[in-house]
């Protein structure tokens, strides 16, 4: 039978399959497509994840040498370092308000003193600041465990744990005594059988005993006392909560005390191999205010038309100068106090330059003009003083070469594109609370 004459019935029925054919496969592609749509949507999220919170944090923002400093680390590091800060500034500022309401006159230099601290402190409360501050912190801590390693100095996990508890007041070590003086009875003559009196070694005869020589005792200083480990745990806990909410870990918090320990042993390496006993300088001087006076000066000096006494006396007429002591004194001088005082440059000419000979004009790091007359040198002890700072200043060089290495350290992303948002939020908090500081 043709489809012509085919009942109307029969047709309806055939359409109505082809339309729900085409429903039906419209929907297998609906569902399908939203499958795929899906998929990739989770795909994209996972990705974004991963990126996120696996490929961000470990991305190197520096190395030094092949050592690097990850977006995870530094961020770390940005936020114990502002904890950090603001402690400080909260304690500097309670000082303050202390002193303030004491009456004693002699606190006001204190107070000034704390204020320009506490200015210093709020310089360095931006949230770009911190991040710059960090990554150099953490720069210098790499910089200083190479070199610790380098020297054969080693931190170990028990003296990070020694460290820990002894900042919380938990000694588990008997502490050495301090030494007292004790009293001292000098040699006592020796009676013989005949009745005569022979003298101990190093004392003269003396027919009469000398008296016992008391030195008086001095007062031993009082150790400190050490908490029980219960104490110490519970100060520990809730420290580590402190730092939880800041997301600072233990481990984290270990590694920062490994780095003082480190720099600290690293310092006492340079104190070690630095001199006792340094050359010392007599010399006279003149300083000038201009290179064209002390041109001047010096060929006047070459032509004999004056010596270098006169020079001073004329000099001081007019600028003041101010040699040392006055006229033309002759004062030992130590080669680290020239260096501070006068720059490396005079230092370096009073090591080499004849003795009573003028010296040429000398530029000095610090932009003044000097003539010199090397009077003497001397090898001397240097005073504890010049000691310590000598000692500071060898570790002080020492890191401050390291880091214009440019070869060694490399710096690949800028420390303020990655300030976490609680760091800027509470930057802002702060300076919204302590202003700029300026």
């Amino acid at each position: 039978m043709s489809k012509k004459n085919e009942p109307l019935s029969a047709r309806l029925t055939r359409m109505q399959t082809s339309r729900y054919e085409r429903e039906r496969r419209m929907h297998r592609l609906i569902v399908v497509g939203s499958i795929v749509l899906g998929m990739v949507t989770v795909a994209l999220i996972a990705a974004a994840l991963v990126q996120i919170f696996v490929i961000e944090p470990q991305r190197v923002v520096a190395s030094v040498g092949d050592q690097a400093i990850t977006v995870q680390q530094l961020q770390k590091r940005m936020r114990y370092d502002q904890a950090q800060l603001v402690d400080r500034v909260n304690l500097l500022s309670q000082e303050i308000a202390q002193l303030q309401q004491g009456n004693d006159p002699s606190d006001q230099f204190i107070q000034q003193f704390y204020q320009q601290q506490l200015q210093q402190l709020i310089l360095q409360g931006s949230a770009e600041q911190i991040a710059q501050n960090s990554l150099d912190a953490a720069i210098d801590d790499l910089l200083i465990r190479q070199e610790a390693t380098r020297r054969g100095i080693a931190v170990t996990p028990e003296d990070v744990t020694e460290r820990l508890e002894t900042g919380f007041g938990l000694y588990r070590k008997t502490l050495t005594p301090f030494p007292t003086y004790t009293p001292v009875t000098p040699d006592t003559p020796v009676p013989t059988a005949t009745g005569e009196v022979t003298a101990a070694a190093g004392v003269t005869p003396t027919a009469t005993p000398e008296p016992t020589v008391i030195l008086p005792t001095a007062t031993p200083r009082l150790q400190p006392t050490s908490i029980t480990e219960g104490d110490y745990q519970l100060l520990l806990q809730n420290t580590l909560a402190q730092y939880q909410t800041i997301g600072i870990t233990e481990q984290d918090l270990r590694e920062v005390i490994a780095s003082r320990l480190y720099r600290e042993r690293l310092q006492a390496a340079f104190a070690e191999e630095t001199p006792k006993i340094a050359p010392h300088y007599s010399f006279d001087y003149v300083r000038f205010n201009t290179l064209e006076d002390a041109q001047k000066a010096a060929a006047r000096l070459a032509a004999n038309e004056l010596d270098f006494k006169t020079l001073i006396s004329q000099t001081n007429a007019i600028t003041q100068p101010a040699p040392i002591g006055s006229g033309a004194s002759r004062t030992l001088l130590s080669q680290p106090s020239v260096r501070n005082q006068f720059g490396a440059e005079v230092a370096e000419q009073l090591a080499t330059a004849p003795l009573g000979t003028p010296t040429p004009v000398i530029t000095s790091s610090f932009r003044e003009f000097y003539i010199l007359l090397p009077l003497g040198r001397e090898e001397r002890p240097l005073s504890e003083s010049e000691v310590e700072n000598e000692q500071q200043r060898a570790f002080t060089d020492w890191l401050n070469n390291a880091r214009a290495n440019v070869g060694l350290i490399q710096r690949l992303i800028d420390p303020t594109a990655i300030i976490p948002q609680a760091v800027r939020d509470a930057a802002r908090n702060f300076q919204a609370q302590y202003g700029s500081g300026q």
